[in-house]
């Protein structure tokens, strides 16, 4: 075992730094701690939410007001079917039902249970609503409707207040056609029968968590109940909605990428150190940085958003493959090329410019406006300046193995072999065309700012929401239109007279359902029509109707006392109603003007081309697309970030030519044409870029420009170092280029060499691990994040030996 020399200690290498930076871990494990531990008062959330990731978007004060009133982030639908239509089948169907709402009953407020009879309407306004399958009714058949209501069974017998049952047929032109009320619960058929959708219906189930939905203890408990009753229930089919079910996914989802993505990643870079380095006793040690970075960046990120988001902890579970870059590059040279810390001198310059052009790439993510992209930059730029520090005060004083700095050990094979990989001329000419290649290539490059990227959810989640909606009629609200009018009764004509043109949109196809108050309430000269003419009936058809069922005439002076009273409902009102709780999400208060809302469902393209232009040729109106202003807003933040890289790159490169002069092509070659090679990737398999493509390239960037680096560093066959700032005017490698170099001198230059093409060679393959690997998540925005570390980390890799030679 070697020990580490006692030479005199200076700078950094002090023992008070030393407990000043294991100070500073114990003051950040103590914050860790405060946001963990369930009794603490600043206990933190983990964030699943998606929008939690997106900036503060553009939008108009009515249109934040129409999207405050469509928060039902806390509601749910559930739908319990069976999967034939035998009694059996219905039986355990209703049995399901049963058993999730009283299992939903501790976590939730079940919202369906209230009867149809909410639907009802007070007496002074219901004269003005007549539905519109009365209204071509001849006087005779208002006669017998009058006389249905005195004499069929369950009908119908307010004589006074609605003699002629029109609040019966109002309540059925409100209630959805194919909703029902069976055996105390609310049945709901589906258009068609089929083998995936039971022709006797589902029993509907809705609620409003008690809690929140991106709580993850309610979404526990959530799943429990769900998954209780497909347990208990297995011939039951469930339809889902909400957005608990989409958190509830993700944040599983994380969880299980933390585990599978980083734990992979771990044993795949333990596996490779054992194989090279083969002291399987060090390996625990040389991981003391991976988890004082983790430890270092965690809680004070957490503490500075005030929330951790789930995207965060899995992108920081991949840290490990750029952090351990630092060790690996200390031991590499420590055992091939250096005996105590004073040989050590010449590395600290090259893992100082390391770090600095990381945290330039990484910094680079926290200046863009997307929330979830900053807390990824801070978490990453912090767990980087951990790592550095513990490699720097801490590993240096770690004693060697006596094996270890053996000339014959596997880290020194290793080194030697890859040493040979020295590209000649040719190589350099195929280079040069693929390079010229994958340039040109880029002309055909396109962006992707579709908002898949951001939805994590699984296909038939997505599917079981969409059936969900299509059943109920019921828009997703991401597409809205508002409307303004001066009054209400304009606003309620203006409503009407777009009608027609959604009808129209909705026979072209190009839009689904739609929901308007103009559903929901005649015009106000309507509703005068309306009183008027029933007002008339009852003055002229009642005393018939009255005369014939035997009744005294003296109830006709009633009727009309009661319906001279009667006055038209208005919009504001009819929200305040409990049958208009349906219209709330549809109304804007405001005392300027009326401004009503009609929101969508499924929209085409085409629709949505359409209806942009309707409200572009009428200032009353005010289209909004939500799923395109956020296509915006990442395109947006893409392009931003494109320039940050840009800028990122060209600050890089002058420090590097402030270090390297006619070297920094050595230093610039892995990073960018892993930058350009990988681009030409992505354009040539016709994948689009996005935001996290471009992500994914920023790690390209700073693990490359590690290599880079330590490749101008330690370039094949260079002379020897000295141990120069870092920034220096003349770099060391030119300045004995004239005197002729003693064999010991040219020994221990090679062997450094090696050992920087050892570390950066372990660098590439354990980033690969850790970075590649996320090409596999179940997350579209994991999964380009990726890709493009895949392609760029291997094509830095094959670069590096001809930024050597």
């Amino acid at each position: 075992m070697t020990s580490p020399s006692h030479e005199p200690r200076q700078g950094l290498d002090r023992a008070i730094w030393r407990w000043l930076w294991a100070a500073a871990l114990l003051l950040c494990a103590l914050l860790l701690a405060a946001k963990i531990v369930p009794q603490s008062p600043w206990r933190g959330a983990i964030d699943t939410r998606i929008t939690a990731m997106l900036p503060e978007q553009e939008r108009s004060p009515l249109a934040a007001r129409a999207e405050s009133l469509d928060d039902t982030a806390n509601r749910l639908v559930i739908l319990v079917g069976s999967r034939d239509a035998s009694a059996a089948a219905r039986k355990q169907r209703d049995a399901a039902a049963q058993a999730l709402r009283q299992a939903l009953a501790p976590i939730a407020r079940l919202d369906d249970g209230k009867s149809l009879e909410s639907l009802r309407l007070p007496a002074e306004v219901q004269p003005a609503l007549i539905a519109p399958s009365l209204a071509g009714l001849s006087d005779d058949d208002w006669q017998a409707r009058a006389l249905r209501q005195l004499f069929q069974p369950g009908g119908q017998r307010d004589l006074i207040r609605d003699p002629f049952g029109l609040a019966g047929a109002w309540q059925s032109w409100l209630t959805p056609a194919n909703l029902s009320l069976s055996g105390g619960q609310l049945l709901l058929r589906a258009p068609t029968s089929s083998a995936d959708q039971p022709g006797n219906g589902y029993r509907l189930i809705s609620a409003t968590l008690t809690g929140s939905a991106y709580a993850m203890s309610d979404q526990q408990a959530l799943e429990q109940a769900v998954n209780g009753v497909k347990a208990d229930y297995p011939d039951v089919r469930l339809l889902r909605s909400g957005l608990v079910f989409h958190a509830s996914n993700g944040a599983q989802q994380a969880k299980q990428e933390m585990s599978t993505i980083g734990l992979g990643s771990l044993i795949g870079v333990l596996l490779l150190l054992w194989a090279v380095f083969r002291t399987p006793r060090r390996l625990p040690l040389l991981l003391v940085p991976v988890a004082t970075g983790v430890l270092f960046a965690l809680p004070l990120t957490w503490w500075a958003f005030g929330s951790l988001h789930v995207l965060t902890l899995a992108f920081g579970a991949s840290l490990i493959g750029i952090s351990i870059d630092y060790v690996l590059h200390l031991e590499c040279m420590r055992r091939l090329a250096t005996h105590g810390r004073g040989g050590l001198a010449a590395l600290w310059p090259g893992l100082t410019l390391g770090l600095c052009s990381s945290l330039a790439a990484y910094l680079a993510i926290t200046l863009t406006p997307m929330p979830g992209l900053r807390q990824m930059g801070m978490f990453a730029a912090l767990g980087l300046i951990g790592a550095w520090l513990s490699v720097r005060l801490w590993l240096p004083q770690l004693p060697l193995p006596a094996q270890a700095t053996r000339e014959d050990s596997s880290a020194a094979r290793a080194a030697g072999c890859l040493a040979r990989a020295i590209p000649g001329k040719r190589s350099w000419q195929a280079l040069g065309l693929l390079l010229l290649a994958a340039l040109a290539s880029l002309y055909g490059l396109r962006s992707d700012d579709r908002l898949t990227q951001l939805n994590p959810s699984p296909a038939s989640l997505i599917n079981e929401q969409r059936e969900v909606q299509r059943l109920l009629a019921e828009p997703d609200g991401l597409r809205y239109l508002i409307v303004q009018a001066e009054t209400d009764a304009a606003l309620l004509t203006r409503l009407h007279a777009l009608e027609g043109t959604f009808q129209q949109l909705n026979a072209r196809q190009q839009l689904g359902h739609w929901a308007s108050l103009a559903q929901q309430l005649p015009t106000l000269a309507q509703q005068q029509a309306n009183l008027g003419a029933m007002r008339e009936r009852t003055r002229t058809l009642l005393p018939q109707v009255l005369s014939t069922a035997g009744l005294p005439p003296e109830l006709v002076t009633r009727a009309e006392q009661a319906i001279a009273d009667a006055h038209p409902l208005r919009p504001a009102d009819w929200v305040a109603l409990p049958a208009g709780e349906m219209g709330q999400r549809l109304w804007l208060d405001s005392r300027t003007a009326a401004i009503g809302i009609v929101r969508f469902g499924d929209v085409t393209a085409e629709g949505s081309a359409t209806l942009a232009r309707l409200a572009a040729d009428d200032d009353s109106l005010e289209y909004v697309d939500q799923v395109a202003r956020l296509s915006t807003t990442l395109g947006r933040i893409r392009s931003e970030m494109a320039w940050l890289v840009g800028g990122a790159v060209g600050l890089i490169s002058l420090l590097l030519a402030l270090r390297y002069r006619r070297s920094t092509w050595r230093a610039l070659l892995p990073p960018l044409g892993g930058l350009v090679l990988t681009l030409s990737a992505l354009t040539l398999a016709g994948v689009g870029l996005n935001l996290f493509h471009l992500l994914g390239l920023l790690l390209v960037l700073g693990i490359g420009l590690d290599a880079g680096i330590f490749c101008a560093e330690h370039p094949a066959r260079s002379a020897e170092k000295s141990s120069a700032g870092i920034f220096c005017a003349e770099h060391p490698a030119r300045r004995s280029l004239s005197a002729p170099a003693s064999d010991a001198a040219q020994t221990s230059t090679s062997r450094a060499s090696q050992a920087s093409l050892l570390a950066i060679s372990l660098s590439c393959a354990s980033s690969l691990l850790a970075f590649g690997l996320l090409s596999f998540s179940q997350t579209p925005a994991l999964a380009a994040l990726g890709l493009a570390c895949l392609l760029g980390l291997s094509a830095t890799w094959c670069l590096v030996p001809f930024a050597r030679s």
